[in-house]
């Protein structure tokens, strides 16, 4: 069983390079667009577009809001200028305010950053013990609960809007909209249903999240881009291994073993982890299952 996430980075690019060229002339678009955040999955997606329709056929939206990390916002633009590729930044945060989403919240600017994390986990935190179970678990299995659902309506509206600006802007300038979800994500429900799990392509999401920094190392992204730690960057102190309950290179060993039929103890000795580990990878890719198919039909 070991090996199953190993990938040709070569052959990959490549694969993927072709992929989009083959929909930007098949839906008959000028080029590419990118929501770009700054994190891993936006610039390797950016930097493939680039690599397969070159920097004047791409363009990037950086969409800030008032919870999100300056520094993601200084590192997105930073990646966008080093690829040559026009961005524009879109704040979200006039949008949210109208609709009242940041009145469910203490105000952000009364407070650090650090202080936000902290009243978030201890949120979460009391919300978990209430239900018995971990705050993730208890979001896909949509428990009813008064502040959970304000924080779920408080976080997937953030997700919404952002893509509702991306179509905006791709089919503006005729452009295909390339999305950034990753197969980790997809599998296990972190993602937002018609949020960011919406695009006219996804470039990624055959690659589990170790594939895609396997990538990204091949074509130089850059360490700091690598390295970051996994986020939404939507909700203060709310990063995805921390939700997903187990890193993602436990994660996608038990995943991949998963989709090839492993049994469990196979997956236990070869990677390492444990029998309650696999159980919750299994349970969070049945809770989730609703989220990765389409509106329910009465016939």
């Amino acid at each position: 069983m070991k090996g199953l996430l190993h990938i040709d980075a070569g052959k990959t690019k490549d694969k993927i390079i072709n992929f989009i060229r083959r929909y930007v002339l098949e839906l008959n678009r000028d080029g590419a667009l990118v929501g770009l955040s700054g994190g891993l999955d936006s610039c390797l997606v950016l930097r493939l577009c680039v690599e397969a329709l070159g920097s004047k056929n791409v363009r990037a939206i950086i969409i800030p809001e008032r919870d999100s990390d300056p520094s993601h916002i200084r590192d997105a633009r930073r990646f966008a200028e080093l690829l040559s590729v026009k961005n524009t930044v879109k704040s979200i945060s006039p949008f949210l305010w109208w609709l009242g989403a940041y009145r469910l919240y203490p105000p952000a600017f009364l407070f650090s950053k650090k202080t936000q994390a902290r009243f978030v986990k201890n949120r979460s935190g009391k919300i978990s013990k209430k239900l018995g179970k971990d705050i993730f678990m208890a979001n896909l299995e949509n428990e009813k609960d008064c502040e959970l659902c304000r924080g779920k309506a408080f976080y997937r509206i953030k997700h919404r809007l952002r893509s509702s600006i991306l179509f905006y802007y791709s089919e503006l300038n005729n452009l295909l909209l390339a999305g950034t979800s990753n197969k980790s994500e997809i599998l296990t429900g972190f993602f937002v249903k018609y949020g960011d799990n919406i695009a006219d392509i996804m470039p990624i999401s055959f690659l589990y999240k170790t594939q895609v920094r396997a990538l990204a190392r091949s074509m130089d992204i850059g360490n700091n881009i690598i390295d970051k730690a996994p986020s939404p960057d939507l909700i203060p102190g709310v990063e995805d291994e921390d939700m997903l309950g187990l890193t993602y290179e436990k994660l996608d060993p038990i995943l991949a073993g998963i989709e090839h039929s492993c049994d469990d103890l196979q997956i236990i000795e070869d990677y390492g982890v444990s029998q309650k580990e696999v159980e919750r990878v299994k349970k969070l890719m049945s809770v989730s299952e609703y989220l990765r198919a389409g509106p329910v039909n009465l016939f």
